[in-house]
This record gives structure tokens, C-alpha cells and sequence, in this order.
């Protein structure tokens, strides 16, 4: 039907006279389609005739385009035709669409990431970036993409501080790409979609190696601030004598793990610097270059922690536990390879955990890290918690004098061997 209607508007018969000054959607009020001969036929007599074209996402970048000259161009001759604007013959419909006037500019986006790179994480802005050109009808991507680049691409940026040159420039530009497109992919879209973005396929000669292939590792080694980091060792002298105590021996121990020395329990009263000093030990261990994951047992306890998340989303911890449950981590998962690259794990507010969740932990991480005889697979693990704030809950007892009963334990568990 579209190539029959540019046909109608180059034609200069009598009986096609006013296709030229019709759109698209206006032609079937003036001419019908024969279904046979396969062309657009005057209407002999009136009959109200409503013209419609199917809906494009924006996704589908040429079609949309398409549709938007289409709904504004009368009498275009053909698909060059349509794409000319003032004598200029534009390589693609959506340019042709912008140098008409057609489209909004991008001030909203503009001002949006603006503001967003003034006190957002590169990989932040990266989410956001990718929120912005799949849901809105961005006109420029490309020119917002160059606009912001040294902001999405920071993390990136200082990971490969090393490099120098183009080799340096590729890899970042690279990476940053490969960043986005994995934002993307979770919302159904691809770098791919956006023709004016770099591609991947620019860079052939560029392997992932196999910790960068992990997406989980690589936000979890991107995802902090450096400066934030550095900033925050540098108040080290701040700490008074014991937790100063407990820093060094907990840094030790990620710098020289040895066997009978990873598990440690934190323990305090509330407002003694237990969040302070954990906060402490996760920038420092980052600042390293190593991973520190930091769960809690509640996603209000996760809070307190930078990067922190909940005990049960890090591990999959089953919401039905027994003696014997283990956590729903795969072999082949992206967060096995996780747990295994970290040197450090820290959870908090522990005597909120039920004991089978550690039990269920403890038996996943001794199989992901094939050690059988020590506590979490050898995995250096701090725990933390106050049990003074937590009352004992006692099935069917409701005096309050009542004698608590111990929790029944059998055999050794991994608070057995835990250093206080």
C-alpha cells in the first residue's frame, strides 16, 4: 500500500489530483484500495472512511521514524523522497524527522543526567542512562551518549588507570559499552537497537576475560567510589584502641588466611561503633581491590552497610529451612563465581538469623569452595550482632517468667569455631 501510494502522488493523472496534498492516513478518504488490481482507486462518491497506521515502538528506530514523516509529510514520491528535507537527502529516517522539525529536543534528558552526574555512581548513571533511551523517545542518543560519556564511563575509567593511550581509550569505551548493553538486555534492548550508539562489533579484537564475563563481579568491583573509599581509610586514626584492634586482625586475616583463623564475631552493645568499624573494614578491603560482600539479616539492617544487601537475596537462603537445607547457589551461577572471588564477607545483626540459615550457608559455601573442613569453606566470615536486643521467642509461652529453654544443637556447627 505505501509504495502505491508514492506512486499516486508521482503520478499526474487527472483522476489522482489530491493525492499530492493528502498524508498518508488521509488517502482513504479519497481512493480505495483494490484488492485486485493492487492500487489506489478514486472514490466515485463520498464515504466516510477513517485512515489508520499500525503502531511502531520506538524500539523499531527506522519504522517509528517512518511513521512520524509519514504522519506529517504530504505527497512524498518515494522512500528518498520522504527522507529529503529542504534539498537534503538525510541516510536515515529519524534524522530526516529532526531536521524537519518534527521531534522535541533532548533538553529534559539533558537536565535530567545533568543533575543525576553531580552525586550518581558512574554505574548509576548507567542504569539511568539505559532507563532513559529504552522508555523515552530520545531524539539524539548518540548525542547524549558523547555528551555524558566521561561520567558513565568513570568506573571504567579508573579500572584500567594503568593502561595508557588508545589501548587505555578502547578498553574503556569498550567496557562502558559492554556495561550498558547488559542494563539493556534486561529491559529487552540492545546497544544494537540504538544506531547511533558505539557498537560492540567495533571492537572484534577485545576478549572478556573470564572475570569481566561475569556481570555480578564486575558491577561488585565497579560499584563503589574510590575517592569515597580513600576517604573513608584515611579517618582510620579515628578508631579508639579496641576497634582498632579488631580492624587489624580482621585485615589480617583477609591479607593472610590461615586455617582456624576466618570466622570472627563481633560483639557489642548498640552504639559502641559496630556499623562504624564494619564500614571501616569494607572500604578497606575494597580499596585493595578485593571483594567484600556486605549482607544483613534484615533489609533495614542492610541499609547501614555500603553495598550491602539482604542475608537471604546474597545467598538464597530456602524461606523453608531444616538441618540439613542448602542454598539455591548453581554451580555454573555468576554468583558462585561471586562468593568465591570474595575475600571477605561481612553479616550483620546475626542473632536475628534463624541457626538453620547458617547451617544452610555454611554447607553451600564448604562445597563452592571444595573445603569440607573449615567453617564456610575457609571464606573469611565476620559476624556481628547485639543479642541484647534480641528477646527470646518461645513457642506457646506467653509469661513472661517463663524458663527459656537452649535451642537444640547437634553436632559441631561453625559458631564452634568462631573467634570472639
Amino acid at each position: 500500500m505505501l509504495t502505491r501510494f508514492f506512486e499516486l502522488c508521482a503520478s499526474e493523472a487527472p483522476e489522482n489530483q489530491g493525492a499530492k496534498s493528502a498524508l498518508y492516513q488521509d488517502i482513504p478518504k479519497l481512493f480505495r484500495w483494490d484488492t485486485n488490481a493492487k492500487r489506489w482507486v478514486r472514490r466515485k462518491w463520498y464515504q466516510a472512511a477513517l485512515g489508520r497506521m499500525i503502531h511502531v515502538s520506538p524500539r523499531d528506530m527506522q519504522r517509528f521514524y517512518m511513521r512520524v514523516l509519514l504522519c506529517h509529510r504530504k505527497g512524498p514520491t518515494s522512500f528518498k523522497n520522504l527522507r529529503t528535507v529542504d534539498g537534503v537527502t538525510y541516510d536515515s529516517y529519524r534524522k530526516a524527522a529532526l531536521h524537519a522539525g518534527y521531534l522535541e529536543d533532548d533538553s529534559e534528558w539533558v537536565a535530567c543526567m545533568t543533575e543525576a552526574s553531580q552525586f550518581r555512581m558512574s554505574y548509576q548513571l548507567r542504569q539511568l542512562f539505559a532507563t532513559i533511551i529504552v522508555y523515552s523517545q530520545v531524539v539524539e542518543v548518540g548525542a547524549l551518549w558523547e555528551r555524558f560519556y566521561d561520567d558513565l564511563s568513570l568506573s571504567c575509567n579508573y579500572k584500567y588507570r594503568n593502561l595508557e593511550g588508545i589501548a587505555k581509550e578502547e578498553m574503556v569505551k569498550f567496557h562502558t559499552l559492554k556495561n550498558l548493553n547488559d542494563l539493556l538486555l534486561t529491559n529487552g534492548s540492545a546497544v544494537a537497537h540504538f544506531e547511533d550508539l558505539p557498537q560492540l562489533s567495533e571492537y572484534p579484537h577485545l576478549v572478556l576475560d573470564s572475570l569481566l564475563q561475569n556481570n555480578i563481579i564486575r558491577r561488585e568491583m565497579e560499584g563503589h567510589n574510590h575517592d569515597i573509599l580513600q576517604e573513608t581509610v584515611d579517618q582510620e586514626h579515628l578508631l579508639n584502641d579496641e576497634q582498632r584492634s579488631v580492624y587489624s586482625t580482621i585485615i589480617n586475616a583477609v591479607d593472610n588466611p590461615t586455617p582456624g583463623n576466618t570466622l570472627f564475631f563481633i560483639d557489642g552493645p548498640g552504639g559502641t561503633g559496630k556499623s562504624t568499624l564494619l564500614k571501616h573494614i569494607l572500604e578497606k578491603v575494597r580499596l585493595s581491590g578485593k571483594i567484600a560482600l556486605a549482607v544483613a539479616s534484615s533489609g533495614i539492617a542492610s541499609l547501614l552497610l555500603v553495598g550491602g544487601r539482604t542475608a537471604h537475596s546474597t545467598f538464597k537462603i530456602p524461606l523453608r529451612l531444616n538441618d540439613t537445607s542448602t542454598c539455591s547457589i548453581y554451580k555454573q551461577s555468576h554468583l558462585k563465581g561471586l562468593i568465591q572471588k570474595a575475600s571477605l564477607v561481612i553479616w550483620d545483626e546475626v542473632p536475628m538469623t534463624q541457626r538453620h540459615a547458617f547451617g544452610a550457608v555454611d554447607r553451600s559455601l564448604r562445597g563452592l569452595m571444595d573445603n569440607d573442613d573449615e567453617a564456610f569453606g575457609g571464606k573469611v566470615f565476620v559476624l556481628s550482632g547485639d543479642f541484647r536486643q534480641i528477646l527470646p521467642v518461645v513457642v506457646r509461652v506467653v509469661h513472661a517468667m517463663a524458663k527459656v529453654p537452649a535451642a537444640p544443637s547437634e553436632g559441631k556447627h561453625a559458631g564452634d569455631v568462631c573467634s570472639k
